[in-house]
């Protein structure tokens, strides 16, 4: 006999559910009414994002993709800022404070394989320094240059780097911080002539239980390591003539007690890692003088 009327009793209750969803001042909608939609311009790839004071072809390249509620046709265009960072520490400051670099309208973007408006965006250093009025021997490594982005839509509003949170800003989705820093480093080229010094130190005392760094230079390769202790120091001479030169940290077993510095030829510190530093070719970092 119950299960008869149970029979009964679940629609009765499913309609007047149901009822209840589909009224016009359920409590979704009360949420939901003044609701705005806004833009937002993603970032789905990072192509490049410092310079190399030695070249400046260096690129800072980005994909973009404009989202906004209609399917990004109400994207009108972006405005492009730059500025430039001194972080010298010398007594002149040639900061430049943000002046527009481009307009880009909505006809310079294309179609993207979500069917939304996508634009790669980038500038080389040369590029970088003339928007802000600086020559090549204004800036190195340390400094940056700064990027600013305001998103404008066809209906008036306008979307900048201050408008967004952090969930829209950084996470791994939406990726819309619409502000790039752009840090200049000091990548050689060619090889720096010169007498480089090598400093190794394990923190427990005991050597670097099998690791090493090889240096090699134009095809010669020269293994550093400490056998035991916890420090060392190596110099090594690169002639005017090089062509080639590399340096690369070979793993051990207990990487985690090693650290080391690479000096370049003019005193100052090319590379500083650990402890665990990078496996693989260390990149040196040697600003002009």
């Amino acid at each position: 006999m119950m299960k008869h009327y149970t029979k009964y009793i679940i629609p009765f209750f499913a309609f007047f559910l149901l009822l209840g969803c589909t009224e016009k001042d359920n409590t979704v909608d009360k949420v939901f009414q003044d609701t705005v939609y806004g833009a937002i311009l993603r970032t789905t790839q990072t192509i490049s994002t410092s310079y190399n004071a030695f070249d400046p072809s260096s690129l800072f390249s980005i994909m973009l993709e404009e989202q906004d509620e209609e399917m990004g046709n109400l994207l009108a265009s972006v405005d492009v800022y730059i500025s430039f960072e001194d972080n010298q520490e010398d007594a002149m400051d040639k900061s430049v404070s943000e002046v527009l670099l481009v307009n880009i309208p909505a006809s310079d973007f294309t179609t993207g394989d979500n069917g939304l408006p996508v634009i790669q965006f980038e500038r080389s250093l040369a590029e970088a320094a003339s928007a802000v009025g600086i020559s090549d021997s204004d800036y190195s490594g340390g400094d940056r240059f700064i990027y600013r982005m305001v998103l404008n839509l066809t209906d008036g509003r306008s979307y900048t780097n201050t408008d967004y949170g952090g969930t829209v800003s950084n996470s791994s989705f939406f990726r819309s911080p619409l502000i790039y820093y752009v840090g200049v480093n000091c990548t050689p080229i060619t090889p720096i002539p010169g007498t480089y010094r090598i400093d190794l130190q394990d923190s427990y005392g005991d050597g670097w239980n099998g690791a090493s760094i090889v240096v090699t230079i134009d095809g010669v390769a020269e293994s550093y390591t400490l056998d035991s202790g916890s420090s060392g120091s190596f110099s090594i001479s690169v002639p005017e003539d090089t062509e080639k030169l590399s340096f690369v940290f070979n793993s051990g077993d207990w990487d985690g007690e090693v650290t080391f510095q690479i000096y370049a030829p003019n005193g100052e510190i090319a590379s500083e890692q650990g402890p665990s530093p990078g496996v693989g070719e260390i990149p040196l970092s040697i600003c002009p003088d």
